[in-house]
């Protein structure tokens, strides 16, 4: 007896989506071609195609004795049960084409963060933005916040994290501690790169990305706990540090020193009202031993030193990101509809 069996609604649905798929191959295969040398994103492209499909008048549709073509928006057809069948059809090309997986949109990426459990690291991984649902399967409200909101629990985005219940108080309120600032910090750093008014000046807002994507990579290796890894994970902490102060520099001079040294470019930064002690600098490794690290060579500090210097580079990279004013005040919140297309299949049920 087969499990789950397919019910005759989805069994037409699919063998629908297969034969309009079929049907409309010859220009798909056209049109994504043209998406690919545009560079989207594979989710991205079964709307595009479709919308393609009607804009070039390669299908026209036919309600009653009204003939629909290209004219009008998109928000004028998606509610409707046509725009849904040809919406199921295109995806199923496109599942059948690259696969299922790689059809599946990522979303906004999480905030990658680490924190030490009584000796042991473990990874965070907490939502770039606090969603709130406001209808399920029709609306939700995103908020853009730059530290944690409203019933958000750092310490539930421990990956595979031990029982924190198991620790004493002390140890315990340290772990959740440690796991706010981590998250907060990233979540200041992210609201800035989305909020951030490059007023032409992108470097900076790439400056900005970077430094989230050192920290990420640094928290990343710290957590593989692979020995090869440690000396790259020193070098991306190098990195966080140096994009963040040359962000700032680059924000108020149109420039940015080729200088790889942090307590030279805390200088300049401190110029430009960076607020950081450079006595915490001191104990920083040599550039050109983290340079070697980085190569597998030498002999990296090990992870006790790793994890403070990991917590350095937080405090030094908010030092820096609150001299990059954003252009809105944090916790504002925008109401997102769901894709109807895309949250519906042809028989009106939300897809799974």
């Amino acid at each position: 007896m087969t499990e789950n069996p397919v019910s005759a609604e989805e069994d037409f649905g699919l063998k629908q989506s297969r034969e309009l798929a079929t049907a409309m191959d010859h220009w798909l295969e056209l049109f994504d071609a043209s998406l690919s040398e545009q560079g989207l994103a594979l989710p991205q492209r079964p709307l595009q195609a479709l919308m393609m499909s009607i804009r070039e008048e390669v299908i026209e549709v036919k309600a009653g004795e009204e003939r629909l073509s290209n004219q009008g928006s998109i928000g004028e057809h998606a509610e409707t049960i046509w725009f849904r069948v040809l919406y199921d059809a295109v995806e199923f090309w496109y599942s059948d084409k690259y696969g299922a997986a790689a059809m599946t949109a990522k979303g906004t990426a999480p905030l990658i963060g680490a924190v030490m459990v009584r000796g042991a690291p473990f990874l965070i991984s907490g939502p770039a933005n606090r969603m709130k649902v406001e209808e399920e399967g029709e609306q939700a409200w995103m908020y853009f916040e730059e530290g944690l909101g409203e019933g958000e629990e750092a310490a539930s985005w421990i990956i595979n994290g031990p029982d924190l219940s198991k620790l004493d108080d002390s140890a315990r309120d340290e772990v959740v501690a440690e796991v706010a600032n981590v998250a907060e910090t990233l979540r200041y750093v992210e609201f800035r790169r989305v909020t951030f008014h490059s007023d032409g000046n992108h470097e900076v807002q790439k400056l900005i990305q970077s430094t989230l994507t050192y920290l990420t990579q640094a928290a990343e290796r710290l957590v593989s706990q692979r020995t090869p890894e440690l000396g790259p994970a020193w070098f991306d902490l190098q990195m966080a540090n140096e994009t963040a102060l040359k962000a700032v520099i680059r924000k108020k001079t149109g420039k940015q020193p080729k200088i790889h040294f942090l307590d030279e470019l805390l200088k300049r930064a401190s110029k430009h009202e960076v607020i950081f002690d450079s006595k915490l600098l001191s104990a920083w490794p040599r550039f050109d031993d983290i340079s070697e690290w980085r190569y597998g060579q030498g002999h990296p500090r090990g992870v006790v030193d790793f994890y403070a210097a990991y917590h350095m580079t937080l405090a030094l990279v908010r030092a820096c990101m609150k001299q990059i004013n954003p252009r809105m005040k944090s916790g504002f919140g925008i109401l997102v509809k769901y894709k109807p297309w895309s949250a519906k299949d042809a028989a009106g049920n939300y897809r799974g």
